[in-house]
C-alpha cells in the first residue's frame, strides 16, 4: 500500500507546484484576438461573425460555457480552464515519462516554466486545454499496446480533441492509426481495432454533429473550414509569398528566434553580449547533452523525436511565426527526449536531477517576471480602449481599429467603429463627412495604408491632434504588444498656436507631444541606433506641419539618417520645392533656408519630405531583419530659428 501511494508523490509534488503558480499569475485581461472571440462565443456561437474563427473549436467552446456557470464572467472562466489544464500538461507530461519519475518531473517543468508553456497556460486561448487532451490521449494509447480498455478511451479522448485543437492533432492521429494497424496485423484480431475506431468516431461525433446543426449544414461548415484554409496560406504560411532563398532565410531566422525568445529569452535579431553568450551556452549544453545522451535505439526514443520534427515542420511550414504559443506542442516530445538523456547519463547520481532542477529554476526566474506582468498589466489595447473612453465622446467620435478590432468592440461599444479588414470606403467616407464627427480616432496606426488614411481624414480634412503608445512587454504576448493611437480632429479645430514650436524652436520627433506636428508617412517612436526617433516611411513623402509667423524668413535645420544608400531628399514647403539633399547613412544635420515668400498668410505650413528611395530592412538584409516595413530615412529633431 505505501509503495502504491509513494507513486503518487511526484504527481502530487507537480500540482503543488504548479498549480498556485498558474492560478495566481491569470491573465488580467483578454490578451488575443482570438481570445475575444472565444469570450464572445461562450455567449454566441457563430462563425460568420467569428465567434470564434473556423473550425469552431465546439468542445473548448462546450468546457468554457461549463466554466462560465461556475465564474460567471468569460475572462475569468477561459483562464481558470488554461491555468488547469496547465496543470494537466504537467500531470500528462509526467505520465508519459513516470518510467523513470525523474524524466516525467523534469520534463514537465521545462515545458511548463518556460515563457511558452506557463504563459499561455494563463491566456484565454486554446493552446493548453488542446495540448493536455492530446498529452492524456497519447499515454492512454500508449498503455493500450496491452490494455484494450486504455486503447478505446485513448481513441475516444483523441476523436474529442479534433474538436478542441485540430490543428495540433497530427501526430496523435498518426500514433492512433499506427496502433490500430498494429493490433490487426500482430494481434490477428480485428476487434480491438474495430473498438478503437467505434471509440473514435464516437468522439468525433459528440462535437461535429452539435456543430453542424448550430452552423447551418454540413457543407455551409466545410466552406467555413475551407475559406479559413485558404486564409491561412495566404497570411501565415511559407507559401503566402513567393518561395525564394531570401524569403526561405528569413522564415527560419525568424522560426527559431522566435523558438529561443520564448524558450530561454535570446533573440537572434540583437546583438549578444556576455550574459547572452553564457545563457544560450548553458541552454546548448544542457539540450545537445541530452539528446546526444538518450537511447537512439529505442521504438518510444524515435517516436518522440517524430513527434518533435512533425510539429516543428507543421509549424514552419503553415503557422504564423509572429505566435510562439503556436510552438507549444514541440515543447513536450523535446523535453521528454532531454530529460531521458540526462537521465540516462552515466555519471554521479546527483548530476541528472541538480542540471533539470537547476534548468527548471532558471526557467522559473526568466518568466516569473513576464507572468506578473501578464497579471496585472492589461494587454495594450485595452489600455488605449480605456484612454479614448476617458476622452473623446461617444457620439462625436469615429473609430477605425485593425489587429485591435475584437478590443474595440467589446471595450467601446458605443462607439462607431470601421474595421480595417472588411473596410468599406462607403461607410468610412460617410462617417467621417457627418457634421458630429468631431474625432477620428486610429488604432494599430501603422497597419493602415496611405489609401485608407486618406478616407478616413476625409482627403485632409481631418488633421492629427494627438498620438499615443500602449504597450506592454511583447514576451508576456507578442501580438498587440503594442499599440500606437492617433487622434484625428478637424482642421478647424485645431488653432495654429497648437502647431507653434516650443520655446527652444525645435520638434523633437519621437517625443511625447510630437503627434500633432506630424500628419502622414511616420511610425511610431522607437529607439533607433540608440536615438529616440521616428523612422519615416510606407510611402515616399512624410509630411509635417508647422505653425510660423508670416512675413518671415526662416532657417531649418534637423537631423537624420538615410536607411537606403543613395537617398535623396526634397523638401517641399505648401507644395514649393526649397532644397534638396544628399542623405548620409550615420546621423548628421541639414540646413535649409525657407524663405518667406512660400510661407502660409495663415500661419499654418505644410512641410513635405520627399525621398528618392524606400526599402524595407527583411529585403536590405536579405531576411537577417525581421522588419518588413519600407523604410526612407529616420529623423531625430527638426528646429526652426528666425533670420
Amino acid at each position: 500500500m505505501a509503495r502504491r501511494l509513494a507513486t503518487y508523490y511526484p504527481s502530487g509534488l507537480l500540482v503543488l507546484i504548479i498549480l498556485p503558480l498558474y492560478i495566481a499569475f491569470r491573465s488580467i485581461s483578454l490578451d488575443d484576438f482570438d481570445s475575444y472571440s472565444f469570450a464572445l462565443a461562450l455567449h454566441r456561437f457563430s462563425l460568420d461573425l467569428h465567434q470564434p474563427q473556423p473550425p469552431g473549436f465546439p468542445v473548448y467552446i462546450i468546457l468554457g460555457r461549463i466554466f462560465l456557470l461556475v465564474c460567471g464572467n468569460a475572462r475569468e472562466a477561459l483562464t481558470l480552464l488554461s491555468a488547469l489544464s496547465g496543470v494537466g500538461v504537467a500531470l500528462g507530461m509526467y505520465s508519459l515519462g513516470r518510467r523513470r519519475p525523474l524524466v516525467g518531473i523534469g520534463a514537465s517543468l521545462l515545458v511548463c516554466l518556460t515563457p511558452i508553456g506557463w504563459l499561455t497556460a494563463e491566456k484565454a486561448l486554446s493552446d493548453t486545454p488542446g495540448l493536455a487532451l492530446t498529452l492524456l490521449a497519447m499515454w492512454a494509447l500508449w498503455q493500450g499496446r496491452e490494455k484494450v480498455s486504455f486503447f478505446i478511451l485513448g481513441s475516444l479522448i483523441a476523436g474529442l480533441e479534433l474538436g478542441l485543437r485540430p490543428q495540433d492533432s497530427l501526430p496523435l492521429l498518426l500514433l492512433l492509426a499506427g496502433l490500430m494497424l498494429y493490433h490487426f496485423w500482430w494481434r490477428r484480431s480485428p476487434r480491438w481495432s474495430g473498438a478503437g475506431m467505434l471509440a473514435f468516431t464516437s468522439g468525433v461525433l459528440l462535437w461535429l454533429l452539435p456543430t453542424i446543426h448550430a452552423v447551418g449544414g454540413i457543407s455551409t461548415y466545410l466552406s467555413h473550414i475551407m475559406s479559413h484554409a485558404a486564409h491561412v496560406r495566404q497570411a501565415d504560411s511559407l507559401f503566402s509569398a513567393p518561395l525564394t532563398p531570401l524569403t526561405l532565410h528569413g522564415r527560419l531566422v525568424a522560426f527559431f528566434n522566435t523558438f529561443l525568445v520564448y524558450t530561454i529569452g535570446v533573440t537572434l535579431y540583437d546583438r549578444w553580449d556576455w550574459s547572452h553568450v553564457v545563457r544560450i551556452a548553458l541552454a546548448a549544453g544542457v539540450v545537445l547533452t541530452g539528446l546526444v545522451s538518450v537511447d537512439w535505439r529505442r521504438w518510444r526514443t524515435r517516436l518522440l523525436a517524430a513527434w518533435a520534427m512533425l510539429m516543428a515542420i507543421q509549424v514552419f511550414l503553415w503557422e504564423a511565426l509572429d505566435r510562439p504559443r503556436l510552438l507549444l506542442p514541440i515543447l513536450p516530445p523535446l523535453a521528454l527526449l532531454v530529460a531521458e538523456g540526462w537521465v540516462q547519463l552515466r555519471g554521479p547520481r546527483w548530476l541528472a536531477p541538480a542540471v533539470l532542477m537547476g534548468s527548471a529554476f532558471a526557467l522559473l526566474r526568466l518568466t516569473m517576471p513576464l507572468a506578473a506582468q501578464l497579471s496585472s498589466v492589461p494587454a495594450p489595447p485595452i489600455q488605449a480602449a480605456r484612454y479614448v473612453a476617458a476622452h473623446y465622446p461617444p457620439q462625436e467620435t469615429v473609430i477605425a481599429a485593425a489587429g485591435s478590432f475584437r478590443s474595440v468592440q467589446a471595450e467601446l461599444p458605443d462607439y462607431r467603429l470601421v474595421y480595417l479588414y472588411r473596410f468599406d470606403p462607403i461607410a468610412a467616407r460617410a462617417a467621417v463627412q457627418e457634421d458630429s464627427t468631431r474625432y477620428v480616432v486610429i488604432f494599430d496606426r501603422d497597419q493602415f495604408p496611405d489609401d485608407v488614411v486618406a478616407i478616413l481624414s476625409n482627403n485632409g480634412r481631418f488633421v492629427p491632434l494627438t498620438e499615443r503608445i500602449f504597450s506592454r512587454d511583447p514576451r508576456v504576448h507578442s501580438q498587440h504588444a503594442q499599440v500606437r493611437l492617433q487622434v484625428w480632429t478637424r482642421e478647424n479645430l485645431v488653432p495654429p498656436e497648437a502647431l507653434v514650436l516650443p520655446a527652444n524652436g525645435c520638434l523633437d520627433i519621437g517625443g511625447v507631444e510630437d503627434g500633432r506636428y506630424l500628419e502622414r508617412g511616420w511610425y511610431r517612436p522607437e529607439d533607433i541606433g540608440g536615438v529616440n526617433g521616428r523612422w519615416a516611411g510606407e510611402v515616399p513623402t512624410s509630411t509635417v506641419r508647422l505653425a510660423l509667423t508670416p512675413e518671415h524668413t526662416y532657417q531649418l535645420t534637423f537631423r537624420a539618417l538615410s536607411y537606403p544608400e543613395d537617398q535623396e531628399v526634397t523638401l517641399y514647403v505648401n507644395k514649393q520645392p526649397v532644397a534638396r539633399f544628399r542623405m548620409s547613412r550615420v546621423w548628421e544635420t541639414y540646413t535649409a533656408v525657407l524663405p518667406e515668400v512660400v510661407l502660409s498668410a495663415t500661419g499654418v505650413n505644410q512641410l513635405e519630405l520627399v525621398h528618392s528611395r524606400l526599402v524595407a530592412p527583411f529585403v536590405q538584409t536579405g531576411g537577417s531583419s525581421s522588419d518588413q516595413r519600407p523604410l526612407t530615412a529616420a529623423y531625430d529633431w527638426f528646429c526652426v530659428s528666425s533670420q
